[in-house]
């Protein structure tokens, strides 16, 4: 991730944001529910975004970044989404989440089993020896759009839970190293 990026753009994003790749159970209206389960980034849940589903995502987002998915890439753009999940390179005026992106995919969307955020929580510390925390992404596989809906909100729910506590366990190592 580079930050400074994403910051020009005026996407703030906290250390080891969390984040859906990919779309989600049912219809695109997730933004709110994903406001409300502490991701750092929401979406509307759409496999593919068109500008509706983004403007009412951002509307529901209660002030959160709002990542759209690639459909028509220049529409969602002219639409102010400036965050787009887009396998197809560089888009001017927006920041690409691609597969070039540092994730730290620590649930799996096409496993129906909820992940113990205290596992999870450990994968995440264990990227950051590696990776510096501010240059990573905390999500998930793809697949969750295949699950039942409360199966995906048990999942997210553990991925914030894992990401707080991978960031309060990091806060923790830092300070005892001063």
């Amino acid at each position: 991730m580079r930050r400074a990026d994403a910051e020009a753009l005026g996407i703030h994003l906290p250390v080891l944001p969390t984040i859906v790749l990919g779309g989600l159970p049912g219809d695109p209206t997730w933004a709110a529910e994903l406001h409300a389960i502490g991701l750092d980034v929401v979406c509307s849940g759409a496999l593919a975004d068109t500008p509706e589903t983004f403007a009412a995502a951002v509307a529901a987002a209660g002030g959160r970044p709002v990542k759209a998915i690639a459909g028509s890439v220049e529409d969602l753009v002219f639409a102010g989404a400036r965050l787009i999940q887009y396998d197809g390179g560089p888009v001017p005026g927006a920041y690409v989440v691609d597969d070039h992106e540092r994730a730290v995919a620590v649930v799996d969307g096409a496993s129906p089993e909820i992940e113990d955020p205290n596992t999870v929580a450990r994968r995440v510390v264990d990227a950051v020896a590696d990776v510096p925390p501010s240059q990573l992404w905390v999500t998930c596989t793809p697949g969750l759009h295949m699950l039942p809906a409360d199966t995906a909100r048990a999942k997210l729910r553990a991925l914030c839970e894992s990401a707080f506590q991978a960031r309060m366990a990091i806060a923790k190592i830092q300070f005892e190293l001063e």
